[in-house]
């Protein structure tokens, strides 16, 4: 019995959502957007809630450019926590805020940083947060991997150069790229933050 379930097993492929794919498809993922001119695999609006997907079902969610368009993209946020399976992880890629990307396009409905996410898991650890964020229902995610990504003509600057540009000044800074998470409710206990999550750093892309 065990030798006949072992092939079985090895057939399931990794549930992959690329959401807000617009053109850019990925192969072996499920190609998600709400207009129809793109051609996505699921035709869906992501400002509709809930996601037709079942708790725990997804293994991997990338939404490139997409949480900035929504009208509540808090809630979208959740619901990708909810699909996800436990150790199942999303990439989220959104403009910095000291692009001007950020604000000028009129599709563009939402700043997002880095505090925007306090009210998961790891946000903020060393940080008393306001009464506000203690009232928002905790998502069962954590943040392992945060990026500044400046734009490309400046890869040539020093890090640590950009990073002082980064803070002080506008446009040096294309987008940030935050990698979460999904732990299970009863591994809180076990989450530990190496590092303060509130320290930024720089990636250069060559």
């Amino acid at each position: 019995m065990e030798a006949s379930r072992k092939p079985m097993e090895q057939d399931v492929k990794p549930v992959i959502l690329n959401i807000g794919c617009g053109y850019k498809k990925f192969i072996g993922g499920i190609n998600v957007d709400g207009y129809a001119a793109c051609e996505p695999d699921i035709l869906w609006n992501l400002n509709d809630t809930p996601f037709p997907w079942d708790d725990n079902s997804v293994d991997h969610i990338y939404a490139y450019h997409v949480f900035e368009h929504l009208d509540n993209w808090w809630e979208a946020f959740r619901e990708c926590a909810r699909i996800l399976k436990p150790g199942g992880q999303i990439e989220i890629r959104v403009p910095d805020p000291s692009s001007d990307s950020a604000i000028v396009y009129r599709d563009h409905v939402h700043i997002i940083g880095l505090f925007s996410f306090d009210g998961i898991g790891n946000r903020l650890g060393g940080r008393k947060l306001n009464s506000w964020a203690r009232e928002q229902d905790i998502v069962p995610v954590v943040l392992i991997r945060y990026a500044r990504i400046p734009f490309a003509k400046y890869n040539w600057i020093p890090v640590w150069i950009l990073r002082y540009l980064g803070r002080h000044f506008r446009n040096f800074i294309w987008e940030q790229r935050f990698l979460f998470h999904k732990i299970k409710v009863d591994d809180w206990s076990k989450v530990k933050i190496t590092g303060h999550p509130d320290v930024e750093y720089l990636k250069l892309m060559k």
